[in-house]
């Protein structure tokens, strides 16, 4: 009984026959010039095909700025019969459309491109059988004006979460201030040049990136970028014993309370521990405070909280009072 790779190999020398046989060979024939024959006569029909058309911005001034760029390139749709449709698909592609400043500059400082002059540029570099269906988009335009600028601020805008027992130290813009090219209508409008939004998660150590700014219709950017970095601090408790201070008492009273100091317990970043000290908070009562008091306690209250310090508590929150008359 023959094995089962024996069987597989009759069966390979079978088709390998068939192949090589004369009637294969026909058929094979056959079937190439049928569908070369279909190919060629599909070349003579006419058909639709999009392409992209590089766009160059040329002879700027050196005493403009342009402010709002166009677009690198344009899709066009071109209508002409396969075999030439071929020949730009296959032959190095549309030539780049070259546009002039000078043909177009107004001194309005915006200049708006519409199909119909994309094709008058475009047609001379054309089969005379080639036409142009349409632009995508229908018009294009850039921004542009003689120099004129000021100075903003970069305002960051970030969401910024470190790992568990790490805090933000501090941000850092480098620069942190970008001259904009713009109209004076624009630069109206502007008070500050905004981030691309920054979003960093888990952050243990010291981290630097580099944003971009959200693009304003018609204004330019110098620098196009900010390097923005973000110090990282390990958080840290820290307990100091802050004074328990009394105001808009009578004359005739004084305060007295049980303790007179209390504990405030905080976390703060390893940069600040030594900065933070007790006389950075305060703790008042005052004397509505006492008249609106129940059970003969005072719950105090912070009254400041220093900058970079967070979940502080009191202890303890609740403390005795006594109030004396002083004589004349």
């Amino acid at each position: 009984m023959a094995s089962r790779s024996d069987l597989i190999r009759l069966q390979l020398r079978r088709g390998l026959s068939f192949i090589l046989s004369k009637d294969a060979l026909v058929m094979l024939i056959c079937i190439a010039l049928a569908s070369l024959f279909w190919y060629i006569v599909a070349l003579g029909d006419e058909y639709e095909q999009d392409f992209h058309v590089k766009l160059s911005l040329r002879n700027v001034p050196e005493n403009v700025v342009v402010t709002t760029d166009l677009p690198s390139e344009v899709t066009v749709t071109l209508k002409d019969k396969g075999s030439r449709l071929l020949s730009y698909k296959y032959g190095g592609g549309l030539p780049t459309l070259n546009i002039d400043f000078r043909n177009y500059s107004q001194g309005s400082g915006h200049v708006t491109l519409h199909s119909s002059d994309l094709s008058k540029l475009l047609l001379p570099k054309l089969l005379p059988s080639t036409r142009i269906s349409a632009f995508k988009p229908e018009a294009v335009d850039y921004y542009y004006n003689y120099g004129l600028h000021t100075r903003l601020p970069i305002r960051l805008r970030a969401n910024l979460q470190p790992e568990k027992f790490y805090s933000v130290g501090g941000v850092r813009l480098t620069p942190d201030s970008v001259t904009v090219y713009a109209t004076q209508e624009v630069l109206d409008t502007m008070t500050a040049v905004y981030t691309d939004r920054l979003e960093i998660s888990g952050i243990s150590e010291r981290t630097v990136r580099r944003v971009g700014f959200v693009p304003v219709k018609g204004a330019k950017f110098e620098p196009a970028n900010v390097l923005v970095r973000v110090d990282i601090d390990q958080i840290t408790e820290k307990t100091v014993k802050v004074p328990v201070r009394w105001v808009n008492f009578p004359a005739s009273m004084v305060l007295r309370t049980f303790p007179s100091s209390v504990d405030v317990t905080f976390q703060v970043g390893m940069s600040l521990y030594k900065q933070i000290t007790s006389e950075d908070f305060v703790i008042v009562v005052n004397y509505d405070d006492v008249l609106q008091s129940a059970g003969g306690k005072l719950h105090l209250k912070l009254k400041s909280i220093p900058a970079g310090v967070t979940h502080v508590r009191i202890s303890p929150e609740d403390i005795d009072y006594l109030i004396e008359n002083v004589e004349d």
